[in-house]
């Protein structure tokens, strides 16, 4: 479900984001740089040319950073939580609607490591580029259209 818009050579590492808070977690996401694509494990979400477990397409030059201390510590953990985080308060404190889908849908992540010439961020747009070809719209986190569009 999904699989075909992905790298042929297969994932470099894969984990549950939420695997971040068990302490015996041994994360094999190197501090390096690549792309990486989160999906549910359990739902697949409605596109106008198909179903696909994709929430996010993501780039970063260092993975263990961004996915760690970005996504899981200041935001999906605050959720985890306490599921109505930010309501109430001014529009600042909203939490990104990735970090809703993750929380009621689980967030798995697979990691590919930049292995070419190609910069990562025209990696990650050839994974979006591939994505929206496939499904004829952007994964239901990627709001920033934030790609090169070459």
């Amino acid at each position: 479900m999904g699989e075909d818009f992905r790298r042929v050579e297969g994932v470099d590492a894969h984990f549950r984001l939420e695997s971040f808070s068990a302490p015996d977690f041994d994360c094999k996401v190197q501090r390096r740089a690549g792309c990486y694509i989160i999906s549910s494990p359990t739902h697949a979400f409605e596109y106008p040319n198909g179903k696909s477990p994709v929430i996010y397409i993501g780039l970063s030059d260092d993975l263990f950073r961004r996915l760690h201390d970005e996504h899981y510590q200041k935001h999906l953990k605050l959720l985890i939580e306490d599921k109505d985080w930010g309501l109430g308060t001014r529009l600042i404190h909203m939490m990104p609607d990735k970090y809703q889908y993750m929380r009621k849908w689980g967030a798995r992540v697979d990691v590919f490591y930049n292995k070419g010439t190609q910069s990562e961020k025209e990696f990650e747009s050839s994974l979006i580029a591939n994505f929206y070809s496939k499904y004829r719209a952007m994964p239901v986190g990627n709001g920033a259209r934030s790609y090169s569009q070459k």
